[in-house]
């Protein structure tokens, strides 16, 4: 293992980079062997270029001295989302690279035991302890590769009470739950309600508004042939 070779620098910004270099040419071979999209490969390259970057320049500065929290309330921006962007999830990376001959041997579980070791370096931890902004680097590393964070980088709790969310307004009662409905859509609708529906029933028509009915027998008035 790296952990283990002589030539391990003791450094945390250059053991940082011989561990992420490792696992991005870990990544490049098994991903061309697996086919796996090209522009992600890039993607997860540059990625991890950023962070060795990140990581020496931050490691580089003077100690820093823990800030006040920020009062001022920062206006959301809407930033136009890329093309592509590096896959989100616990472990995402070692899911990337499927079961194969050697694949997540070489480029997941070596790192994540190198990262293992290197997060336990005193060095690393007393680097920590000054330069906590070093762990915004490395939690989102800790995730790509399927590792809890440690108590070390883990995030502050915020102070701040949380917003009540509002809650849902209750179910209005609906006008079709007066009435009883059937499985096969009728409707039984009570005395009460067809009464409410259709209104009083009409008055009774007088004698002199009734239709006309004979009272003659028809039969006694039809005429026979010659």
């Amino acid at each position: 293992m790296i952990s283990n070779a002589p030539f391990m620098p003791a450094d945390p910004s250059e053991r940082f980079a011989v561990i992420f270099r490792a696992l991005q040419r870990s990544v490049a071979d098994n991903g061309y062997r697996l086919k796996i999209h090209d522009p992600l490969l890039v993607l997860i390259w540059n990625y991890l270029s950023r962070q060795i970057a990140r990581f020496a320049k931050i490691a580089a500065k003077p100690p820093q001295t823990p800030r006040a929290p920020s009062t001022v309330e920062r206006k959301p921006t809407t930033k136009p989302k890329p093309a592509l962007t590096l896959p989100r999830g616990f472990a995402w990376l070692i899911r990337l690279l499927p079961n194969g001959p050697a694949a997540p041997i070489v480029a997941g579980a070596n790192a994540r035991l190198e990262l293992q070791h290197f997060m336990e370096d005193p060095i690393l931890q007393a680097l920590l302890a000054t330069h906590p902004s070093l762990g915004r680097i490395l939690r989102p590393l800790h995730t790509m590769l399927g590792l809890r964070y440690p108590q070390i980088i883990k995030r502050p709790k915020s102070t701040k009470p949380r917003p009540k969310r509002p809650r849902k307004p209750k179910r209005q009662p609906s006008f079709m739950d007066q009435y009883k409905i059937n499985p096969d859509g009728s409707i039984d609708f009570t005395p009460e309600q067809l009464h409410e529906i259709l209104g009083p029933p009409p008055p009774p028509v007088p004698p002199w508004h009734q239709p006309f009915v004979p009272s003659f027998n028809v039969k006694k008035l039809w005429r026979k042939g010659p």
